[in-house]
């Protein structure tokens, strides 16, 4: 009988503070580059040390005005670390790119439901757009690179 009480009390001591382990807080929602890159060191580490290619840097200057993207990403996922700081350093090269980022919870959910109505699955998806219209996606990572998977989108639709 004190065997039986014993690994009851020894369970229930265990489930207790397995269920007291509560998820570190992460951004969710509209986030600003300045914010991103304040509170997420590794993020802010990946945007200094990326450069820009000559090459990418012609590229992005011959992308239409109007092009915008949405990122939606998590501070917490190491897909999100690589390419969201890579792609704003991409962006600010071009004044009239316009961006916004939306940092999801574990769930890949935020506040205002936009990534559920995107039918967002993996982060970090980017959504290029241009006048509305959804250009194209990517998905964790870039099936070439972000530059030349965002210019084959722009080329693509502009025929």
């Amino acid at each position: 009988m004190i065997k039986i009480e014993l690994i009851a009390t020894l369970s229930l001591g265990l489930i207790t503070a397995c269920s007291s382990v509560v998820p570190p807080e992460v951004s969710q929602g509209d986030i600003t580059k300045q914010t991103l890159l304040t509170t997420e060191q590794s993020f802010s580490n990946n945007y200094q040390s990326y450069k820009v290619s000559e090459k990418d840097l012609a590229l992005i200057k011959q992308w239409p005005n109007g092009i915008h993207f949405d990122i939606y990403f998590g501070s917490w996922c190491h897909d999100s670390e690589r390419e969201v700081p890579k792609l704003l350093k991409l962006l600010q090269e071009n004044k009239a790119l316009s961006y916004r980022l939306i940092a999801l919870n574990y769930r890949k959910a935020e506040p205002k439901g936009r990534a559920k109505a995107a039918n967002i699955v993996y982060t970090p998806t980017v959504i290029v757009k241009n006048a509305g219209k959804e250009l194209g996606r990517i998905i964790e990572r870039p099936d070439v690179s972000l530059v030349a998977d965002i210019d084959g989108f722009i080329k693509k639709h502009s025929n």
